[in-house]
C-alpha cells in the first residue's frame, strides 16, 4: 500500500472513530471518582503492596476526542466543575493509609491541561502528596510531557516516594501505533520522554497493548513481544502489556460487534509472557514486565474481553494474577501441563497462521464496511415517506 493510501486509510478511519464516539453516554455529573484496590509488587528490593487506584471525571481524554485512539473508552462527561471533582477526589484520598501506593488519573492524561486544569491537578497532587505515599503513579502522553511540569510534580512529594510516570506506546512499531491504534506521536518523542523520565527520578512505563485493531493473532503477538523488547532498549523501566478488550464507543468495539476484530485469549498473553518474562531479571530474579486489563468485568462498556473457556478461565486468571506479583516465567507454571480443554492448542494454531491477509488489508476492510453502513443509515434517515 502506497504511502498516499495509508494517510488517506487512516483519515478514514479517524473519522470513523470520531463519529463513534460521540454516541457514548456522558458520565453523570455525580460521578465525579472510581477508586479501585488490588495488590502489587513493588520497589526495589520488591514488596508486595496495596494499590489505590483513582480514577476522576474530566471532560474525556484530548487525544481521543480527536479520534486518536482506537480502543480505549475511559468515560467522557460534560465540561467540569474543578472544585466537586476535587472534593470527591479529596474525601476518597483522606481513607488512604500513609505510605501506601496511590495511582491518580483522569480520562486521559495528567499533564494535559486541556483536560485536567493545572489548578486542579495542582490540588490534587498536593492531597495525594499528604499521604506520603511509597509510590505515586500518573499516566501522560509524550506530547505533553515536559521536564517543567514533571519537576513541578516531584516537588509535591517527599524524597521516599518513588515516582512512576506511564506512557501509551502502544507499539514500538511507528506504522502499528499510527495505523491501528490511531496515534500519530512522533518515534522520536517515546525515546526523549524515556530518557527524560529516568534523568529526573521518574520510573518509565511504557503501556504496550496486546491485539491491536486490524493485526491478526500472529500479527499481534509479534508485534507486542518486539514492543516489549523496543521499549526496555529504549530506557522504560517497566513494560506494561494491557492485553486488549472490545469496548463500547471505540472503533475496536464497533469492529468487534460486525465479526472483524477479536480479542487476544488469554493463552495468547500466558505465551507472550512466558517467552520474553525472564530477559531482563533483576538481583531477585523478576522480570521488568507487568500486565493490567487481563481480567475486566464484562459490562456496559467491556463488551468483550481477553478469555477462555469456562475450564481453563479461572486457572489462567489466578496464573496471570500470581505472574503479577512475581514477574517471572515461573508463576505461569499452572498453565505449562493444562490439558482441561483445547483453548491453548487453539491459540497455538492461530500464532501459526500467517494467512493471506495483513494488517492494512484489514483496515481497510474495516474503512469500506463503516462506509457501507454509514451510507445506508444515511439513506434510511433521508427515506422520509411522501405525504
Amino acid at each position: 500500500m502506497a504511502d498516499s493510501e495509508k494517510r488517506a486509510l487512516r483519515r478514514a478511519l479517524v473519522k470513523a472513530n470520531i463519529a463513534i464516539r460521540a454516541d457514548r453516554p456522558l458520565y453523570p455529573t455525580y460521578t465525579n471518582v472510581f477508586v479501585r484496590n488490588y495488590a502489587v509488587s513493588v520497589g526495589n528490593p520488591r514488596t508486595e503492596s496495596q494499590m489505590h487506584q483513582f480514577w476522576f471525571r474530566t471532560r474525556g481524554c484530548t487525544y481521543d476526542r480527536a479520534g486518536q485512539c482506537s480502543m480505549c473508552n475511559y468515560g467522557i462527561g460534560p465540561e467540569i466543575r474543578p472544585e466537586a471533582v476535587a472534593r470527591s477526589v479529596e474525601r476518597k484520598l483522606e481513607t488512604v493509609p500513609e505510605g501506601s501506593c496511590i495511582y491518580l488519573s483522569p480520562s486521559g492524561s495528567l499533564l494535559d491541561e486541556k483536560e485536567v486544569p493545572v489548578e486542579l491537578r495542582d490540588r490534587l497532587l498536593r492531597r495525594a502528596a499528604e499521604r506520603k505515599p511509597s509510590s505515586f503513579a500518573f499516566e501522560t502522553r509524550p506530547e505533553v510531557c515536559t521536564e517543567e511540569k514533571l519537576a513541578h510534580v516531584r516537588e509535591y512529594f517527599p524524597d521516599t516516594t518513588r515516582m512512576v510516570c506511564q506512557i501509551g506506546v502502544e507499539s514500538w512499531d511507528p506504522e502499528v501505533r499510527t495505523m491501528c491504534h490511531l496515534k500519530p506521536t512522533r518515534q522520536e518523542a517515546y525515546v526523549d520522554t524515556a530518557a527524560m523520565l529516568g534523568k529526573l527520578g521518574f520510573d518509565p512505563i511504557a503501556n504496550i497493548t496486546l491485539g491491536g485493531l486490524g493485526l491478526s493473532p500472529r500479527e499481534a503477538y509479534q508485534d507486542t513481544l518486539a514492543s516489549v523488547r523496543g521499549a526496555r532498549a529504549a530506557g522504560f523501566e517497566t513494560q506494561m502489556v494491557f492485553p486488549l478488550s472490545a469496548k463500547a464507543g471505540t472503533l475496536l468495539g464497533w469492529a468487534h460487534d460486525r465479526g472483524l476484530w477479536e480479542p487476544p485469549t488469554l493463552w495468547m498473553l500466558v505465551r507472550l509472557l512466558a517467552e520474553c518474562a525472564d530477559d531482563a531479571p533483576d538481583e531477585q530474579g523478576y522480570g521488568d514486565l507487568d500486565i493490567s486489563w487481563f481480567n475486566p468485568q464484562v459490562d456496559d462498556v467491556v463488551q468483550s474481553r481477553p478469555d477462555g473457556c469456562e475450564r481453563c478461565r479461572p486457572m489462567l486468571v489466578e496464573a496471570l494474577s500470581a505472574f503479577r506479583l512475581e514477574a517471572r516465567r515461573a508463576s505461569l507454571h499452572a498453565a505449562d501441563d493444562w490439558d482441561g480443554c483445547d483453548c491453548a492448542v487453539r491459540t497455538n494454531e492461530a500464532l501459526a497462521d500467517a494467512g493471506s491477509e495483513n494488517y492494512l488489508d484489514r483496515l481497510a476492510g474495516i474503512s469500506a464496511r463503516w462506509a457501507e453502513t454509514s451510507a445506508q443509515e444515511s439513506a434510511g434517515r433521508t427515506a422520509l415517506p411522501v405525504v
